[in-house]
């Protein structure tokens, strides 16, 4: 039988259904009526898909990557479907398992042409509560820009500061994707402002890009001195959080920041399984701290933003940006 390496499994891992169903059977999947960020399989129409989770209805089975689709719906074996997802392709003879068809070329990840101004981007944002601080340092940083076709696209860079990963947001649609070709390893980071300062140690998660930066604006408009990194997984998905441990080990402690609703909770809970069952994260401290207001950190950062407008007899803390 053979054998697989941590990086397989991880990768294997990574890859979300819909992204695998567009790239392997695209005639297998179809975009639901009313609802722009849902799609679902047309073999199994209770089989439905959205941000990077999938839930069948009928049988009551759900999950966060193809990994658990091969599994749970084919029937297909944790090696097996570990091998077709990372271009093994040596799935054996299962009756509830098809044979895969066999991936195709891969493309060069290449980051949308930039439009020759944020304007739209930026007010998008700031619509949204994010301050022009965080905005505006996204930006400068590479982190963040407006395509050609008016859309906001958050980078995730290497250690060598190189793009490797990239997502795109509608800011007069609901389109959320990733720039095909984009490696999950390498998710959206804001780093430290003090690179070299106390908060070097710690990581905040989010789910999304815009999670990560009303974070940072709630950060600037409370003063509270929290300095540290925030990282977006891009959905529920642990790999750029892997990816990210791999690669800064000096992190002490992770606050889950994740969604106030039950795929949140569950991820919450899969990922502090994962953290404590692994020697090498034994040293992290390792605590929940969901949006007080909302569903999200985004939700949040506009209650407060529209509060703190209100309130025209308080004066804005200088760092605040609002």
């Amino acid at each position: 039988m053979p054998k697989l390496t941590e990086e397989q499994i991880s990768h294997a891992r990574s890859v979300d259904l819909l992204s695998y169903l567009q790239a392997h059977e695209p005639n297998s999947v179809r975009k639901s009526k009313g609802n722009a960020d849902e799609y679902y399989m047309v073999e199994h129409d209770s089989l439905k898909m959205s941000n990077g989770k999938w839930f069948r209805h009928s049988t009551q089975q759900g999950g966060y990557s193809a990994l658990d689709f091969l599994i749970k719906v084919r029937g297909v074996h944790f090696i097996d479907a570990v091998q077709s997802l990372t271009g093994g392709y040596v799935l054996t003879d299962f009756k509830a398992a098809p044979m895969l068809p066999p991936p195709q070329k891969s493309k060069t990840f290449t980051l949308p042409k930039p439009n020759r101004n944020n304007d739209k981007a930026i007010a998008y944002l700031r619509g949204r509560g994010i301050s022009k601080d965080a905005i505006y340092r996204c930006i400068k940083l590479g982190l963040l820009f407006e395509s050609d076709k008016h859309r906001c696209v958050f980078v995730g860079k290497d250690e060598d500061g190189k793009a490797r990963f990239a997502c795109e947001r509608g800011i007069t649609d609901d389109l959320k994707k990733d720039v095909y070709g984009s490696s999950k390893q390498y998710g959206f980071v804001i780093p430290p402002k003090e690179p070299n300062g106390n908060g070097s140690t710690a990581l905040a998660l989010f789910e999304s890009p815009v999670d990560a930066m009303a974070y940072a604006s709630i950060q600037d408009l409370g003063q509270t001195g929290w300095d540290g990194y925030k990282l977006s997984l891009g959905g529920v998905s642990s790999a750029a959080l892997h990816g990210f441990l791999e690669r800064n080990p000096q992190i002490t402690s992770i606050r889950l920041c994740l969604d106030n609703d039950n795929a949140g909770h569950d991820a919450n809970d899969r990922i502090t399984k994962e953290l404590l069952g692994d020697k090498r994260y034994s040293h992290i401290r390792i605590e929940t701290a969901p949006p007080p207001i909302g569903k999200d950190y985004a939700d949040t950062v506009l209650a407060i933003k529209q509060n703190f407008i209100s309130k025209s007899t308080i004066d804005r803390p200088k760092e605040a940006a609002f």
